[in-house]
């Protein structure tokens, strides 16, 4: 069973949430509107209290802080569309939990922690008009503004479907 630690964005839903649901198919699989911090991280029955406690620890050492959207990205030979964050920190974050779990490569090593781009997925579909539409549709209410709070773990089920095991609150913003 497979985890992964995410940045949820709950004020990206009205934006993506139809468009999500129409072409994105691990919203059909309960995973929210996000960030991908690290992706897999460690098979569920690696993680008990040990590591939820050092995950909370690595986060409650991280401020809160503001995170802006403001264009819509493509990887176009993915099939993706997503919102692009302004903010470095999302990379740093991804180096910095890669560093303490270097088992845990992003996306299984097929992208160096340094390649990391961080995104919110809109869409990931291989309709290049549903692509097409989303992309101008997201973009054209752009930029999203909001504060990156908490980090969360999630896990996968034999059936494919994506629960929250753990929050973990950033410190307060300086």
């Amino acid at each position: 069973m497979e985890s992964a630690i995410l940045l949820c964005v709950p004020d990206a839903e009205p934006l993506v949430h139809g468009w999500r649901e129409k072409g994105d198919p691990s919203a059909a699989h309960g995973v929210p509107a996000h960030v991908t911090l690290l992706y897999p991280f460690l098979p569920r029955e690696r993680i008990d209290a040990g590591v939820l406690g050092e995950l909370e620890w690595f986060f409650s050492g991280i401020d809160a802080f503001p995170l802006r959207f403001g264009r819509v990205g493509r990887f176009e030979h993915a099939g993706i569309v997503f919102l692009a964050p302004e903010s470095d920190t999302l990379v740093e974050l991804t180096r910095a939990i890669t560093r303490r779990w270097p088992e845990c490569p992003p996306y299984a090593g097929q992208i160096p922690a340094g390649e990391v781009v961080p995104h919110l997925t809109i869409v990931h579909s291989e309709d290049r008009g549903l692509r097409q539409s989303a992309g101008n549709a997201v973009s054209a209410r752009l930029p999203l503004r909001t504060t990156a709070v908490q980090a969360a773990l999630w896990v996968c089920d034999d059936d494919g479907d994506w629960t929250e095991l753990a929050t973990f609150p950033f410190g307060p913003p300086e």
